[in-house]
């Protein structure tokens, strides 16, 4: 932690100290990658993109294609390695953040942009580590403003071309990457209209070219979504729909509780009261540019969140992203009056942060807590959620290695596609996102498989054998139990069920 002296000091300085701070969160990084075990979304990114496709149920294809990519590349499906790209994707853009920052207010405003960053939960353990379309996004939008940067800081200068071009194609990226792009777009309109220095710039064709060459990151994603009835489209919409005019202040709370904790409640205080002075009392063009681009997106999810149930926190991270300059500049102005307590907040960001990830890892992998209490009740221990499906896979040969294996949704698929490896259909009977899209072969036998708890095995398999029988299976004999082990200890089980076709 460099003094304020050393952050103003010389520009090789100011660059020395944001790499050391960039390496030591991308070294935190990779020792908690080689830890945690595939989530959900990732399990299932690796699974369904076995089989590529112009886009996905759930999301534009960039995220996808670059976890395929990775799999091709190194011949191997493990997350460790197919994190890779997007844990440097979140390295990178806390150099952008920290090159944005330094551009529009300094460097000391630079470094504590890019500390808060650093510190921030979900772009710490989610948008810069796990296999999800957040951090491309994220690399994406921060490049795209970077190039064009100069000239928003100086709107009566004569507009670079080839830069604006550039950020076109980042921001064609962008979209390629997550549908939350589209409000990045919103967000400059309305800078453009909100600021009269900027407004001539609607009528360039430069901005034009750039908006044509952004709008191609969309194209893989209609072309797919039209001969697929929209679904993907529809699916989102749907899922930020207002519920006819019903209120729902408990799901408003937790989306903003949430956004809270994902920055840190500090970060997330300083960028809401900077943005809204950005925006009514702007010092300069940087406030109003950022103002804008952080505040637009929480402010719509928000409203979303209040008019519907299914939102979720981290919708409008992409916006906060564009926070941090703010409250790097804060910072930097501050530093001096609040020393002692910025510097205890950022300190005690440092380590807590990152020890909670590789605590939620060890306990994932080996079972940390039942290893340090063995009396600990299965119910406290982390789940199949966060677990590799590991034991499934020991046992596939055992049950006679069938080329199909039958689950009861796209989370479950996930898990069992991703432990079984690339050679065995996946096949969910109900909610199956993009599984039903994949090519699976005419099996005539598989095998079920349904997660349980020690003890809820009679009744949960009680309604999966009438939801496999309403699906056309007939189970051919008694059901297995695996237990699934993290270390030594017994975490959850699988109740493994032979079937056949009707």
């Amino acid at each position: 932690m460099p003094a304020q002296s050393d952050i103003d000091s010389s520009g090789e300085t100011g660059v020395r100290n944001a790499l050391l701070l960039i390496a030591g969160f991308l070294a935190l990084r990779l020792l908690i990658s080689w830890v945690f075990p595939a989530t959900n979304d990732e399990a299932y990114a690796i699974t369904v993109s076995r089989d590529w496709s112009l886009s996905y149920f759930d999301h534009p294809p960039v995220a996808f294609t670059l976890a395929r990519l990775m799999a091709w590349l190194t011949g191997t499906e493990s997350v460790a390695v197919i994190r890779l790209p997007f844990i440097f994707a979140g390295a990178v853009s806390g150099w952008l953040i920290w090159d944005i920052t330094r551009l529009a207010y300094g460097r000391s405003a630079a470094f504590w942009a890019l500390a808060w960053y650093s510190v921030a939960p979900f772009f710490f353990i989610s948008a810069g580590h796990f296999v999800v379309p957040d951090g491309p996004l994220n690399l994406a939008l921060l490049a795209t403003l970077r190039l064009v940067l100069p000239d928003l800081l100086a709107p009566n200068a004569k507009l670079r071309t080839s830069r604006w071009l550039s950020a076109g194609l980042f921001f064609a990226l962008a979209l390629a990457s997550k549908y939350q792009a589209a409000l990045f777009g919103l967000s400059a309109l309305i800078f453009l209209i909100a600021s009269p220095a900027h407004r001539r710039l609607l009528a360039s064709p430069t901005l034009w070219a750039t908006l044509a060459i952004a709008m191609l990151g969309l194209v893989p994603t209609l072309v797919w979504n039209a001969s697929h009835d929209w679904i993907s489209i529809t699916f989102q919409a749907g899922r930020a729909s207002a519920d006819s005019g019903i209120l729902h202040p408990v799901n408003f709370l937790s989306v903003l509780g949430g956004q809270i904790i994902y920055l840190l409640p500090g970060t997330w205080l300083v960028i809401l009261t900077a943005s809204l002075g950005g925006l009514i009392r702007p010092e300069r063009t940087a406030d109003r540019l950022f103002a804008w681009f952080a505040i637009v997106p929480p402010a719509l999810f928000l409203a979303i969140a209040l008019l519907s149930r299914d939102s979720l926190a981290h919708w409008a991270m992409s916006g906060f992203i564009f926070g941090f300059p703010l409250a790097g500049r804060w910072t930097a102005n501050n530093v001096d009056r609040f020393r002692g307590l910025i510097l205890f907040t950022f300190r005690a960001a440092c380590a807590l942060v990152p020890a909670v990830a590789l605590i939620v890892a060890l306990q994932s992998r080996y079972s940390l807590a039942g290893r340090v209490i063995p009396g600990l009740a299965q119910d406290w221990e982390i789940g199949r959620e966060l677990q590799d499906w590991t034991a499934l896979a020991e046992a596939w040969p055992a049950l006679g290695a069938p080329s199909a294996v039958i689950v009861k949704s796209w989370t479950f698929g996930a898990k069992a596609g991703h432990a079984l490896g690339p050679t065995i259909d996946v096949i969910p009977l109900s909610d199956p996102r993009h599984f039903q899209y994949l090519e699976t072969g005419a099996h005539e036998t598989a095998i079920a498989v349904l997660p349980a708890r020690a003890g809820d095995d009679e009744s949960m398999l009680r309604d999966y054998v009438r939801l496999l029988e309403n699906a056309g299976y007939r189970p051919t004999g008694d059901p297995t139990v695996i237990s699934q082990m993290a270390g030594s200890r017994p975490q959850f089980e699988l109740l493994v069920i032979p079937v056949e076709k009707q």
